[in-house]
């Protein structure tokens, strides 16, 4: 594993630190779904099944190579050139792990995703989940960070009022296809520079991007830095913005 991680305390007071100096920053975790997807066929561990079943899940039709070459090497550009990249701190989350994220730490060195950057804990969106029992978020330094801005926000959930009750505003919203929605909503790429155009436009009118898209999160996240802004990878936090705690089984873990 991972010798030098920075812990989630430290690392939020660094991330509000940056927004305040608006600072150009892309805020990223790698997670299984990536790792099969940048891994297959360099890593032994990862086979054609995972492949395949990644492509279903990130919405990517089997057969368009072109794109499967782009969105891996996007992927890798991505963590290369994310400030802060969020990797496992330890195998098992809330009781859970996964049989690829014991691979983690060697595709990490081998893409050299570790270079000049700092390493963060990969469930640090979770200092971002809502506690179920009010409009708070669980971690009041997280809050602060969303509260009293402008944002851009990437994901198909309606979170306006969420953010209107600490005194932010969404200044656009976009959001990818959603998954198993018909043959001809699969993800693209005149889909997905649609997105980072969107974001070009947009970027010098928001304080920062909070970002819930999956591995496209990545992406965006960088592209939103390559245009001096900042890209937040919070994924399923945002869903208990919502109000939505069971898209993983880890959120439904902090709220029994």
């Amino acid at each position: 594993m991972y010798d030098k991680i920075i812990d989630n305390k430290t690392f939020l007071s660094l991330l509000n630190k940056k927004i305040k100096e608006k600072s150009p920053l892309s805020v990223i975790r790698k997670g299984d779904g990536e790792n099969i997807i940048i891994a297959y066929g360099i890593h032994n561990g990862i086979r054609l099944k995972k492949y395949v079943k990644k492509l279903r899940h990130f919405n990517i039709r089997y057969y368009d190579f072109k794109f499967q070459k782009f969105f891996r090497s996007e992927l890798v550009n991505s963590f290369s050139n994310a400030d802060f990249l969020g990797v496992p701190s330890k195998i098992h989350y809330h009781g859970y792990s996964s049989s690829v994220r014991k691979f983690d730490f060697e595709i990490t060195n081998h893409f050299r995703l570790n270079k000049n950057k700092s390493l963060i804990d990969s469930h640090f969106h979770l200092e971002f989940v809502k506690n179920p029992k009010d409009e708070n978020l669980l971690n009041p330094l997280a809050q602060k960070i969303i509260s009293n801005k402008k944002i851009g926000i990437i994901s198909h959930l309606q979170i306006d009022k969420f953010l209107n009750y600490h005194n932010s505003e969404i200044i656009d919203q976009f959001s990818i296809p959603k998954r198993d929605n018909g043959f001809f909503n699969k993800m693209n790429q005149k889909k997905l520079n649609f997105i980072l155009k969107q974001i070009e436009n947009t970027n010098n009118k928001v304080d920062l991007w909070l970002v819930a898209a999956g591995a496209y999160a990545k992406i965006f996240c960088n592209h939103i830095k390559i245009n001096n802004g900042i890209g937040i990878d919070l994924g399923s936090a945002i869903d208990t913005w919502a109000g939505e705690y069971h898209s993983r089984k880890y959120l439904k873990k902090i709220i029994n």
